[in-house]
């Protein structure tokens, strides 16, 4: 019987958390609404469900001890309280919650208020607990492919506002430690990168790898939330998504932390490196 499920399991963060419990022989079950998708690692049990099925979730935690909570957007805050109802019910030891650095920084963008809202319901349901925070995934840069690949051009809002991003592994690496030895209940973890960089430095960076220059157009914010719109993005999540961008103009997000390097031992990675990892899906002509 698997002891840790992992929610959120085909997404950037679920993925590299399944490797790592893989790798080191952990007994893992992973929920997702398509986990066929997700290309489990060997020996890791799927399980199909929505986190906004009550019943889906009392299902996914048979038997489970310790539990990552992914969820996103206007629907976290249910799912967040329907995990926390089953998980309390269900005698479950710890839950890694992926939250939003925001919280940490005093930030009030729809994201922040959303995580905001689904810790409370994790802190109320008295389950021994962590919030793992992280700012600006440096893997959003991958909406940048198909312009690259186009027009040799990136555009983008808050072209030279800097963000200290993070790599998804760190994040990943961090949850990992936590459901093995879990620090103190209702302990948060904020998590950066090791630098702050602007979206036309990453843009300069990737330049440099490909070796062929890139051009960065500057977008207003109310253009870059209508290209979203026409991509395919609900107007209440693109609203979300470019608030979230523009925090750093509050002062949030924009300073490295220690704390991957804290919980892990070891150094986060830089915007380069994990540039270096994913050149192939950059370099598409």
């Amino acid at each position: 019987m698997p002891e840790i499920l992992v929610t959120g399991a085909t997404g950037t963060v679920g993925g590299a958390l399944l490797r790592l419990l893989a790798a080191r022989g952990a007994s893992v079950r992973a929920m997702s609404r398509h986990p066929e998708l997700g290309h489990l690692p060997e020996g890791i049990e799927p399980f199909a469900g929505d986190l906004g099925d009550p019943d889906a979730v009392r299902r996914a935690l048979a038997g489970v001890r310790r539990v990552f909570l992914l969820t996103g957007g206007p629907d976290g805050p249910r799912q967040d309280q329907i995990m926390a109802t089953a998980a309390a019910e269900s005698a479950i030891q710890y839950v890694v919650k992926l939250s939003v650095l925001g919280i940490s920084e005093g930030a009030d963008d729809p994201f922040t208020r959303w995580h905001r809202e689904g810790e409370n319901a994790i802190l109320g349901s008295g389950l021994p607990c962590g919030f793992v925070r992280p700012g600006a995934f440096m893997s959003n840069t991958l909406h940048w492919v198909q312009s690259i690949a186009a027009a040799r051009s990136v555009a983008a809002p808050f072209g030279d506002l800097p963000v200290a991003a993070v790599d998804p592994v760190d994040i990943a690496a961090v949850a990992y430690h936590l459901l093995v030895q879990p620090g103190p209940s209702g302990a948060a973890y904020p998590l950066t990168g090791p630098e702050a960089l602007t979206p036309r430095q990453q843009v300069a960076v990737l330049a440099g790898l490909l070796g062929r220059p890139l051009d960065f157009v500057g977008q207003t914010a109310e253009e870059s939330r209508d290209q979203m719109v026409k991509y395919g993005f609900d107007p209440l999540l693109a609203d979300a998504v470019v608030a979230s961008m523009g925090s750093p103009l509050r002062g949030h997000g924009r300073t490295p932390l220690p704390t991957v390097r804290q919980v892990t031992g070891l150094a986060p990675r830089t915007f380069r490196d994990w540039s270096i990892t994913h050149l192939t899906a950059f370099n598409r002509r």
